[in-house]
């Protein structure tokens, strides 16, 4: 069985939240509230960062895909889209292994450590609900600064 096939609604947050972010104005994507410490800029910068971390450093054990530096909001969103491309073409080519072993993790600064094995599975797992997870903080972010959020 492929590995894929355990994640069918993997993409759904992206079909609602690439078109949102494509009509936001430069200043909307950077815009900050005193209530919120970051701004959807940073989010979405930071789930494309991290699913490059998690799918290509730490379960791959390569190297970073994106660009160390982007400067404004079409960047972003490329790199936004440009490491989904590459994970899906990772996630399409690998079979699942029911008892395929842990991947180590590197130590984390905060000591946080996963609920369960970190298997393969488990990592993709945590990539999509990351990803999921934030989507709802652009809402958030946008709304504060008074503007309308994606439709979830």
């Amino acid at each position: 069985m492929k590995l894929v096939a355990f994640f069918p609604y993997r993409n759904d947050v992206r079909k609602i939240l690439i078109p949102y972010l494509n009509q936001l104005t430069e200043e909307q994507w950077y815009a900050k509230h005193p209530d919120h410490p970051n701004t959807i800029a940073w989010i979405v910068e930071h789930i494309a960062r991290s699913e490059d971390e998690w799918i290509n450093v730490i379960s791959s054990k390569g190297k970073c895909q994106l660009p160390q530096s982007l400067d404004h909001s079409q960047q972003i969103l490329q790199a936004y889209i440009d490491i989904r491309n590459q994970t899906e073409f990772k996630l399409n080519s690998m079979v699942y292994d029911e008892y395929e072993p842990a991947i180590q993790l590197p130590r984390f600064s905060d000591g946080w450590e996963p609920p369960s094995a970190p298997t393969l599975r488990w990592i993709f797992h945590h990539v999509f609900e990351h990803e999921s997870y934030h989507a709802g903080q652009i809402g958030v972010i946008a709304r504060l600064n008074g503007f309308s959020g994606p439709l979830f």
